[in-house]
This record gives C-alpha cells, structure tokens and sequence, in this order.
C-alpha cells in the first residue's frame, strides 16, 4: 500500500451491510476507504472483501497490518 498513512495510528471504524466491498490500495479514490476505479491506469489493486451480515469493521488505515483490509493491530493500535 504505496499511500497509505503510516502515522494514522487509527483504523477506520464502519458499520457496513453485507455485501462485497473494494478497498483501495492506491491512495487516489474520492470514496475513501473504498475504491473508485482511480488505480486503472496504476498497479495497486484494491482489496475485495465480503460482509456476510450487517456488522462493525475496523479497516486499517495504516497499512501494516497481515489482514487487509482489517486493522488486527501491528501497528500498536488495540482493535476491540
């Protein structure tokens, strides 16, 4: 994730519906944290992740984390 904010310190807390979702990768959206189709002309595909049943995510916003999109913390932050 080349744009990523390294120093967020947060992630971004949604209560989203079920459904498939894209999360971008390349910085370059108007729809942050979801993809647009900006990255077209670049090589950072965004992240597609399913929601079986209405719930809250923390999608992270640092960029460090093993479990993109969710925060799962590696960057210090404590996810409930």
């Amino acid at each position: 994730m080349s744009n990523m904010n390294t120093d967020a310190g947060m992630p971004i807390t949604l209560t989203l519906e079920s459904g498939t979702y894209y999360r971008c990768s390349c910085g370059e959206s108007q729809d942050l944290p979801f993809c647009d189709g900006s990255h077209q002309a670049g090589e950072n595909l965004p992240f597609k992740f399913e929601v079986e049943e209405r719930k809250k995510v923390y999608i992270c916003s640092c960029g460090k984390t093993e479990n993109q999109p969710y925060c799962d913390g590696s960057c210090g932050v404590e996810v409930p």
